[in-house]
């Protein structure tokens, strides 16, 4: 089986080398990783001009490993171009910071994964709330061996995996859930400094379904999310067409 790795946190983010690790026991693991960080870039890419790509000692886990000054979509498209593998596989992160609800919308980690999905590859989208939690690893392992195993990246565009919030020391279970509501927010506070705002951010909470991976998350639980691309509203076209 082969491997990509990618991510957004950066070339010597713990996450990455956590999850390259993990990986290696399922195959041959590449790493195509941001020269700098990267978050909250979403889908952005690089598509005139130039991209430096420098191939570097492979991560350890890894077959080979290139830094890309770039997108962490951009990582993809240049890993799939410069190892030139048929990859059975693309995993992102392990983000430090999870990626849940509206923040799927933002992220870097979670845009990767679907840079993989556009170009016919399967991903997964793994996040955590501290990367230093003791168990990330481990349990890292063990969902890799379920998926893979039970081939859940199948008929779906991603899967994106937040590990549960950072005041459980431990995993308690495992949920299949869907997005939630809870919206990122930010405050705009203007300075002394002339044309500048300082940025003050925060989370909006609503009340979230019990199969939410907002849920799982207060509730000590892995989400694991499939999510789609396709962004049509068929509701609306049915409403449409009927009326």
């Amino acid at each position: 089986m082969n491997i990509l790795v990618v991510n957004d946190d950066g070339i010597d983010a713990e996450g990455l080398h956590i999850l390259t690790k993990a990986a290696s026991y399922h195959g041959s693991v590449y790493v195509s990783a941001p020269k700098v960080q990267q978050s909250a870039k979403s889908a952005s890419i690089t598509y005139t001009g130039y991209i430096e790509v420098e191939e570097i000692e492979p991560v350890l886990g890894s077959v080979r490993t290139i830094v890309v000054d770039g997108t962490p979509a951009d990582c993809v498209r240049l890993g799939v171009k410069v190892f030139e593998q048929e990859f059975d596989l693309v995993v992102s992160g392990i983000n430090d910071g999870v990626n849940l609800a509206i923040d799927v919308q933002y992220s870097g980690t979670v845009a990767a994964a679907f840079e993989a999905s556009i170009m016919g590859l399967n991903a997964i989208a793994f996040s955590a709330p501290d990367i230093k939690l003791p168990y990330i690893f481990d349990e890292t392992i063990k969902l890799l061996d379920e998926i893979i195993e039970n081939k859940l990246y199948l008929e779906t565009d991603i899967l994106n995996i937040n590990y549960p919030h950072a005041s459980f020391k431990k995993v308690l279970g495992t949920r299949i859930t869907k997005m939630g509501l809870r919206i990122q927010h930010s405050e705009f506070i203007k300075t002394d400094k002339p044309n500048t705002y300082r940025i003050l951010g925060s989370n909006i909470f609503v009340k979230e379904d019990e199969d939410a991976d907002m849920t799982a998350f207060n509730e000590g639980y892995v989400s694991i999310t499939p999510l789609k691309m396709d962004r049509t509203d068929y509701k609306k076209i049915e409403k449409l067409f009927n009326s």
